[in-house]
């Protein structure tokens, strides 16, 4: 009898340890991304955008995000693409959700504006310029239309402007701070003004200390603040992330693993 009852309680404390570490608590969230890859700019093609905005691609996959991915998008596909994502989203208008936005490639700021810089830029008329760029406003207005939507943006694109020689439009160092809207949370690969490393791994610097954290059932300024750490340490401190928070709840990349169960010791 002692023995049947020594098995019974060992199968029991197994199916317990089980269920508490295989089990995936779902925090009831629907996890949409939008992940863009600029890469093969004629004037000033870049060396890692594409295989960093892939290795994002998987990562949030893994992570359960519902993936949208735009490679090498020119003005009007970048256009079409965001607004196409967001309208996607309204198609879960009672659900809890959170949407990601991950660009890699240049951008610039142009009297405290940030722009995103699609493929195929015509330089010969400042007009025609303008209309080609990605306003940043223009993605916080998309938001601003679903307030019930939390938000992740994320720009590993500080870099200096390569197109100074090609047009007379004046723009500043790195990108220019800004205040995201209510719930939403706004990542930059390094502090305003400040220039992104492309680094030596097939990844950036910034994306590949991402990548270390980003599968983590942290809360996601946790998860910043580690790559902020690891960016840091890497450039001594000549690249130092940045970010800006209006979250309004607390936001996971990866759903917490057994988030309503108590912690046990595993054997």
């Amino acid at each position: 009898m002692c023995r049947c009852f020594l098995y019974r309680f060992s199968f029991v404390v197994f199916m317990y340890v089980f269920l508490c570490t295989s089990v995936l608590a779902t925090d009831g969230t629907k996890r949409f991304a939008l992940v863009i890859g600029n890469q093969s700019y004629q004037a000033a093609p870049l060396k890692h955008a594409l295989n960093d905005a892939r290795s994002i691609a998987v990562a949030l996959r893994d992570a359960g995000f519902e993936v949208t991915t735009l490679i090498d998008a020119n003005g009007e596909k970048l256009k079409q693409g965001v607004t196409a994502f967001y309208d996607g989203l309204r198609a879960h208008p009672l659900a809890k959700r959170l949407a990601v936005i991950y660009y890699a490639g240049h951008a610039i700021q142009i009297n405290h504006v940030n722009y995103l810089i699609p493929l195929d830029i015509n330089f010969e008329s400042q007009d025609d310029f303008f209309t080609q760029l990605y306003n940043l406003t223009d993605l916080f207005t998309h938001m601003q239309q679903d307030p019930a939507l939390q938000n992740v943006v994320i720009l590993d694109a500080c870099r200096n402007n390569p197109f100074e020689q090609n047009t007379q439009i004046l723009s500043s160092r790195g990108l220019a701070p800004v205040d995201a809207p209510p719930g939403t949370l706004i990542a930059f690969a390094t502090e305003p003004g400040g220039i992104a490393s492309d680094g030596r791994s097939k990844n950036g610097v910034y994306t590949k200390h991402l990548l270390r954290y980003i599968g983590n059932s942290l809360p996601v300024e946790e998860v910043f603040k580690k790559v902020r750490s690891g960016v840091a340490r890497e450039t001594q401190n000549r690249q130092v992330p940045w970010e800006h928070s209006s979250l309004l709840s607390e936001v996971y990349f990866s759903a917490p693993k057994n988030k309503d169960m108590p912690d046990i010791v595993v054997f």
